[in-house]
Order: structure tokens, then C-alpha cells, then sequence
């Protein structure tokens, strides 16, 4: 996967100032039009997240991020005059719930479309499909590779064909010295982290890394740490993995960690390590890599732009380098590039197809490119390694753009 195109750092400079995006202002007069959720000056969209249960600490921040992007297109005109508004819908993280609050706001609030940052957008996935309703979010399950008008700027290995895997993880873990791994799991992780565990598992084998795994709960419990400690003392492991998020497996690298055990290469494929997890941690989290989002460095005139909107327009979140909160930005911006690519009346075909035509999308140089048409339902083979720092204070970038190759078993 490219790098960011240099030509997106250049108009991220332009624009930061007033926004991360120069395309979102009036480039033509609004017109009359009947798609649901248009008017002459608004387009209406929905937003579908779990505000409640056991995901909402995990997913609130997307909110912030979509609040950020979406304020600062309107605050540049909008989209060809229309600004853009939401609605949004808590599904509590249960499927059935997401089926509900997606058929109100499309069949009652009327929206134009989808903006999903839920784990369980399956829910709403074949009915938001028949309808042909854009929908843009987060991919961490299959529907996401099923459905054309579902768009995403990278697919987890949950969310492809469970017979796809990259080299990437076990070329990594090798050449970080990994010789023997151990996988650990949550049995109550809605059946996600069993897929991403096999696809890294199938990693690790073709690097001719060995495993053996290891379940723990999302609060682990202390017996459960004295055991994973135990293999990893005892066992000849080098090697601590796993598909938890990061604020459990963050307890289980310290909770191991103090039992003595010392894992050469520590490696999550949750969001990268925030400040919170490296005030209560520190040190005991030194050298636990991610390779979900590239890190936080002000430097970076894409980043220096987003950090200004979030400042401006989500002043309540409290870490900006919180993966969520970018990846409910770039939701939001895909949102504003398929209304830009739909044309001055915009319909939910010409978005779709428009979106779907789009080559080199980099949300403003918040992610490596992507081709919305050949890159659909694909796991991605190149990711950014971020570790945390010998002293915990911080994080830093092993490799921008880490890449292996696509292998199917």
C-alpha cells in the first residue's frame, strides 16, 4: 500500500487554518432535490454506536471525530451549500438493537445515510443494503466485504473471508526475534478475536513461528494471570500476542510483567496505546507494538490539521491520539467525499457508485491510500508498527508502512 501522496500534505497545510479540507466549501449552488435527508441546505445523515453496554467506553470517542470533520466542512459551507447534520441512535452493541435503530432513521428521520462505528453493524446490513443506503464506518465484521455500499478505509481480519491472511505479523514477530508465541484470548469476544486469531495464527505459521494459546477474560482475573505468566516462564515463549483490545491486554502485559515473565516482542492488533493506559502502566507496558493506526505526531501537517478541528469543534475529548476518534473522523470524510463525488444532487446511487469509483483516497492524509473498488473486501497487507517507549511515556514508529503479503489458505 503507497504511502500518502505528497500532494494531500500540501492541502492539508493550505487548509489548516480552517479546515482539514478545502473541497468541502460551496462549489455549486445548492439545488432542489428529493433523495431522502436532501434539502436545499442540508444533507441529513445517521449515526449508528453503542452510547451504552459493555463497547461504549471503546467507541464514544468516534463521536468526537466525526463532530471534528463534520464541523469543519460546515464550517466551510458545507458540501455544494448543504451542510451536513446527523442523527444519532444507540445500538448498545447487541444486533438486534442495531436492526431497530437503523430502520428508524432511515424509515422515520429520513436520513441520507449511514455513518456505523459499532462492532455489530451486521444487524442493519442487509436492510440498509436492499435500499441501497451508503453506509461508512468501521469494518470489524464479513458484512462489510459483502455489500458494495458499505465503505471502509481498512478492513480487520474480521471482516474478510476467514481464509484470508497476510505474512505481515509473522515476518514482524521474527524480525523483532520472536521464536515461540503465545496467543491470548477473551472466550466472550462476540466471536471476532477467534477470526483475527486464526488469520494471525496462519501469520505466525508462515513464518515458522510455533503458538500456543492462553484465555483470559477483558478484566483478567488473577488466576488467569499466574497462569499466562506461568507458560511464559516456563514454556520457552518469547512471544505475548493477542486480539483484545488494548485496555485489557494492557492489564495483561502489566499483570505479567509484575509475575516476572518478560516477552521479547509483546504485539496487538487493538488501537495504539493511549495516554490514560501509559499514566496507569508506564514502563510495564515498554515495547508493546499495535499496528491498528499510525501514531500521533503533531509534525505531521495532516495530523497538526486534525488535531486543530478536534481542538475547535470536540474540545471534551480528552485524548487526541485516540485511534476511535480518528477512525469516527475519516467516517465522517468519507461521508463528505462520496456527497462531493455524487454531484449537486446528490441520490444514494450516484454516492455509491461515485465513492466507489474513487482511486487514492487518504482521508486528508489520515491513512494509507485506497482504492474503494479494487481494494473491496481485501485484507490489507501493509500496516503501521507503533511501540510504546522503554520509559512508557510514550509511543514511537517502528515502520510507517509495514508490509507482507496476501496469502489464502
Amino acid at each position: 500500500m503507497p504511502n500518502r501522496p505528497l500532494s494531500a500534505i500540501a492541502g492539508a497545510l493550505l487548509c489548516l487554518a480552517t479546515a482539514a479540507s478545502c473541497r468541502g466549501g460551496p462549489t455549486a449552488a445548492a439545488a432542489n432535490c428529493d433523495a431522502p435527508g436532501v434539502t436545499r441546505n442540508e444533507v441529513r445523515v445517521g449515526l449508528i454506536y453503542p452510547d451504552s453496554g459493555v463497547f461504549a467506553r471503546t467507541f464514544t470517542p468516534t463521536r468526537a471525530g466525526i463532530d471534528a470533520r463534520l464541523g469543519a466542512v460546515n464550517a466551510a459551507g458545507g458540501v455544494n451549500g448543504r451542510k451536513i447534520t446527523y442523527d444519532w441512535e444507540d445500538d448498545q452493541g447487541r444486533l438486534d438493537t442495531n436492526g431497530v435503530v437503523a430502520r428508524d432513521l432511515i424509515e422515520t428521520k429520513n436520513v441520507f445515510a449511514i455513518m456505523e462505528a459499532s462492532p455489530v453493524s451486521t444487524g442493519s446490513a442487509d436492510y440498509l443494503a436492499n435500499l441501497n443506503v451508503p453506509v461508512a464506518g468501521l469494518a470489524v465484521e464479513p458484512a462489510w466485504s459483502q455489500h458494495r455500499n458499505m465503505f471502509t478505509v481498512q478492513y480487520t481480519s474480521s471482516a474478510v473471508d476467514p481464509r484470508q491472511s497476510v505474512t505481515t505479523f509473522g515476518k514482524f514477530v521474527r524480525e523483532q526475534g520472536g521464536t515461540r508465541a503465545l496467543m491470548v484470548l477473551d472466550p466472550a469476544g462476540l466471536g471476532l478475536t477467534k477470526t483475527i486469531a486464526k488469520q494471525v495464527q496462519a501469520s505466525l505459521q508462515s513464518a515458522g513461528i510455533p503458538f500456543t494459546t492462553a484465555e483470559a477474560d477483558e478484566t483478567p482475573t488473577a488466576a488467569q494471570l499466574d497462569r499466562i505468566a506461568q507458560k511464559l516462564l516456563s514454556g520457552g515463549i518469547d512471544t505475548l500476542v493477542s486480539p483484545m483490545t488494548i485496555e485489557g491486554f494492557a492489564q495483561i502485559v502489566a499483570g505479567t510483567r509484575q509475575r516476572g515473565a518478560q516477552p521479547k516482542v509483546i504485539l496487538s492488533g487493538s488501537q495504539t496505546v493511549n495516554g490514560n493506559l501509559l499514566r496507569t502502566y508506564g514502563a510495564q507496558l515498554a515495547g508493546l507494538t499495535t499496528y491498528a493506526a499510525r501514531s500521533v505526531d503533531p509534525r505531521d501537517p495532516a495530523i497538526a490539521a486534525y488535531q486543530a478541528n478536534l481542538t475547535r469543534y470536540s474540545p471534551e475529548l480528552q485524548v487526541q491520539g485516540d485511534t476511535l476518534a480518528r477512525i469516527g473522523y475519516m467516517t465522517a470524510d468519507m461521508i463528505v467525499r462520496g456527497l462531493q463525488e455524487a454531484g449537486p444532487c446528490p441520490t444514494r446511487a450516484s454516492f455509491v457508485s461515485g465513492l466507489r469509483a474513487v482511486k487514492g483516497y487518504t482521508a486528508e492524509g489520515l491513512t494509507p491510500a485506497v482504492d474503494f473498488d479494487q481494494d473491496f473486501g481485501k485484507l490489507t497487507a501493509c500496516y503501521p508498527f507503533i511501540r510504546v517507549n522503554a520509559a512508557g511515556t510514550g509511543v514511537e514508529t517502528i515502520s510507517d508502512n509495514y508490509c507482507g503479503e496476501r496469502i489464502t489458505s
